[in-house]
């Protein structure tokens, strides 16, 4: 496995579209790596992936065995003694096969497909967005605005920029003054995004060229201020404290199958603005603009998800406030003549 990270890591072992494999993707590597030693240490123990050659059906069978039995001391393992929820366990065999792949295809060596039996619970996970009616709060309210201190109106003016535009916090924190381009029909943002290579380019209404505009000299070659990804999404979760959104809701992550509610340090439930992050500013855009009727394929071209992107259909919330809004006009289409 040290190998296969190393390959990795020095681009011999390349994306199928030929692209270098991300400094992410390749630190997960080394944590599951690390992962496996401990639990090596733990079950004094090694593991071992054996050459299937030539082997007879009783050894395939014992080898199938062996690794039914990692897989059910390994999951106990990562929920029992680590605590992990489901979705850190889905992403840690996810790795684990993909080794395994690395294996069989890349290095051509006979150690079977037992790694395709290897189940967890898939996690549901359903993300938080601001609806329209308080992104349009925080772009308009010019009272709440000159209430903040000028770290937090910064943070706004970021956090709303990114609302608009729809970019990943690390794209949007290299925007650079050229990537806005002024044309006859108005000005837009074009770019490659960092992660998928995609060339992105998003129109961009008057307030949000009123906001590169007021950074245009603190912010130099860039479009908006610099700020480290921590600092960040303190000051978010601060700004929609402020403006009011804190009331509960509650934060659910699985075990095994099972919800189980998360606390935060004092013993107490989440509440909205716990939930706000960078990659809300994404999820929001995305959402939005599907709400506002901008049809899927535009919606995808904009945030540089390819068609039929399960990726994409992760960032799509339905705000229970408009799926409200459309189930009581169905009703109300039910009890007269217009259907």
């Amino acid at each position: 496995m040290e190998k296969f990270i190393t390959a990795t890591a020095t681009g011999r072992r390349l994306m199928p579209s030929g692209k270098r494999i991300r400094n992410g993707t390749i630190e997960q590597y080394r944590h599951v790596f690390k992962l496996l030693r401990q639990f090596e240490e733990r079950q004094q123990e090694p593991l071992r992936i054996l050459m299937l050659h030539r082997s007879t059906l009783r050894h395939l069978q014992q080898e199938k065995n062996y690794w039914k039995r990692f897989f059910k001391n390994f999951s106990q393992y990562m929920y029992r003694t680590k605590h992990y929820y489901d979705q850190y366990a889905g992403s840690v065999y996810k790795v684990i096969k993909v080794f395994f792949h690395y294996l069989s295809i890349e290095r051509g060596l006979p150690v079977g497909e037992y790694h395709k039996q290897f189940r967890t619970p898939c996690e549901q996970f359903v993300p938080v967005v601001l609806t329209p009616r308080q992104l349009r709060r925080l772009i308009t309210d010019e009272v709440f605005h000159q209430s903040l201190r000028p770290s937090l109106q910064m943070t706004k003016d970021i956090f709303v920029f990114g609302c608009t535009v729809g970019l990943r916090y690390s794209d949007l924190m290299r925007l650079k003054k050229t990537n806005i381009r002024h044309l006859p029909e108005g000005a837009s943002l074009a770019l490659e995004t960092r992660k998928t290579g995609v060339t992105v380019q998003v129109p961009l209404p008057d307030y949000a060229i009123a906001i590169a505009e007021k950074y245009k000299r603190k912010a130099g070659k860039y479009v908006l201020p610099r700020l480290a990804n921590s600092n960040f999404n303190l000051n978010i979760k601060n700004l929609i404290q402020k403006a009011g959104w804190d009331y509960p809701l509650p934060k659910y992550r699985h075990r095994q199958g099972e919800p189980v509610e998360i606390k935060d340090r004092k013993g107490k439930g989440w509440r909205f603005y716990n939930h706000i992050t960078a990659h809300t500013m994404r999820r929001t855009a995305i959402t939005t603009l599907l709400l506002m009727g901008v049809d899927e394929t535009s919606v995808r071209h904009i945030s540089g998800h390819a068609a039929g992107s399960k990726e994409f259909y992760r960032y799509v919330v339905l705000v229970q406030e408009y799926l409200n809004a459309k189930v009581k006009e169905a009703h109300r289409k039910l009890l007269t003549a217009e259907f």
